[in-house]
Formats: C-alpha cells, sequence, structure tokens
C-alpha cells in the first residue's frame, strides 16, 4: 500500500487543479525542477509497471533548471540541466544534460499538464555501485534518458512531475553493459 500513496496523492491533486491557457505556457520559458526518487533493481520496462518495481536501498535527490528553446503547436523542445546527489547504497553526483521534446495537452485538461521524453548524456563522479551490483561493471559516463507526466496542482506557477530517470549504455554504444533506473517525485515551478 506504501507504494501506492505517492500515486494516489498526485491523482487527488490533478483532479482538483486549475487550468492555464496558451498565453501563460508561452511567458514560461524557464522551468526550475526539484525532486527525489528511489533506484530500482529493474530494467526500465519492469521499473514502470506496479507490482514488479524491486526498489532498492539508493536514493537520489536533485534539482533540474530547464528552457524550452522552440514551440511547435503542442509541443516544447529544450534543454535541461540536472544536478542529482545519490546516497544509500552509493555515495556521488550525477551531472546530466539532456534535450527533451514536451507535448502539453488542452487547456481545458485538469489533471495531466504534459508528457516528455528526454535524451542526453550523464556523468557520475564514481561508477555508481548500483549499477555495479546490477550488471558487473559501469563507467562515469553513459547515455541519460527520461519520461515524464506533468500534472497541475491548485498552485498555479507549480506542477508535480513523475518521472523515470535512466542511465545507459545505449544498447552497446558505451563499452559498459549497464544502467540504472529511478523512480522520481517532483515539484515544478514555471517562469
Amino acid at each position: 500500500m506504501s507504494r501506492l500513496t505517492p500515486f494516489l496523492l498526485l491523482a487527488w491533486l490533478s483532479c482538483a487543479s486549475p487550468t492555464l491557457g496558451e498565453e501563460s505556457r508561452a511567458n514560461e520559458r524557464w522551468n526550475l525542477t526539484s525532486f527525489a526518487g528511489q533506484m530500482t533493481d529493474n530494467v526500465w520496462e519492469e521499473a514502470i509497471v506496479p507490482g514488479k518495481t524491486d526498489l532498492i536501498d539508493s536514493h537520489l535527490i536533485g534539482l533540474a533548471l530547464g528552457r524550452d528553446f522552440a514551440t511547435r503547436g503542442a509541443f516544447d523542445f529544450g534543454w535541461e540541466g540536472q544536478i542529482v546527489a545519490h546516497f544509500g547504497a552509493q555515495d556521488h553526483w550525477e551531472f546530466n544534460l539532456p534535450v527533451y521534446s514536451r507535448y502539453h495537452f488542452p487547456a481545458h485538461w485538469r489533471g495531466i499538464k504534459s508528457v516528455t521524453f528526454g535524451l542526453g548524456l550523464s556523468y557520475a563522479t564514481k561508477i555508481p555501485q548500483t549499477e555495479i551490483d546490477r550488471s558487473g561493471e559501469s563507467t562515469r559516463t553513459l547515455f541519460y534518458w527520461m519520461g515524464e507526466i506533468e500534472f497541475h496542482l491548485p498552485v498555479e506557477a507549480m506542477t508535480a512531475v513523475f518521472r523515470l530517470h535512466h542511465r545507459s549504455d545505449g544498447y552497446g554504444v558505451f563499452e559498459a553493459d549497464s544502467g540504472s533506473n529511478a523512480l522520481v517525485l517532483g515539484l515544478r515551478r514555471n517562469f
């Protein structure tokens, strides 16, 4: 039951939220996201399936600054710089720099605001222990990608995010056959 609590809270908050029009989106090019999460011992496809997620004793907290650089209809395109601190089974810093595509749902939707996919590079100050534990090897630099759902909140300038935080060798692009996943909840302020 405790694993469902964040999802139920987000569902409740999204039902009680106001809507924002296109004009406010055009004025909000920057965003700041604070987030926290827990690592899993799953491949990404299993990590997002309730009941199959195997959480491990490794956590992260982070801060991300993002900027939209283009808008095409319901899509925004931008970049995000992340600083992430790991603690628990591993103790290191992680720096990620993805570019993203964000699809905004119609303004009259009262639940989900947007979905986002981002892809870039990830650098860890130490080789992540959870990646070594899962696959026997890793490296400091890997690909980073994220899949995210953003939810409206009652506070107009704030939104909630649920994100899959993923480091990957990119199907063999990097020599080390490794990767990791975390489930992340956060708050975003647009400005």
